[in-house]
């Protein structure tokens, strides 16, 4: 527990009583706002769990580009009839 020491004016003021009632005050919700407070392993949990979830989301985002990709160029040759002709050619269907 860290020990507050009051000016002298606060001790005038308020009086010895006051001062350490209020020194008492503020050591008990500084012990307690240190409870709150998160740890270094805390941290390089967080830190872990982070990287797992960044590394699944670029999974899913990079599985979803690819779809999106395919359905796009699908779209284009099937709606172009020009893009038609050329893969017939491409593939021997067409002569």
């Amino acid at each position: 527990m860290s020990v507050i020491t009051l000016p002298r004016i606060l001790r005038d003021k308020p009086g010895d009583d006051g001062a350490d009632a209020f020194a008492e005050v503020i050591n008990k919700v500084d012990s307690e706002s240190k409870k709150e407070l998160a740890t270094k392993s805390d941290l390089v949990n967080l830190k872990t769990e982070l990287k797992a979830d960044l590394q699944l989301l670029e999974i899913k985002l990079e599985s979803k580009l690819r779809l999106y990709f395919l359905i796009l160029a699908f779209l284009i040759i099937l709606t172009n009839p020009k893009a038609l002709d050329l893969l017939g050619k491409l593939l021997g269907l067409v002569k």
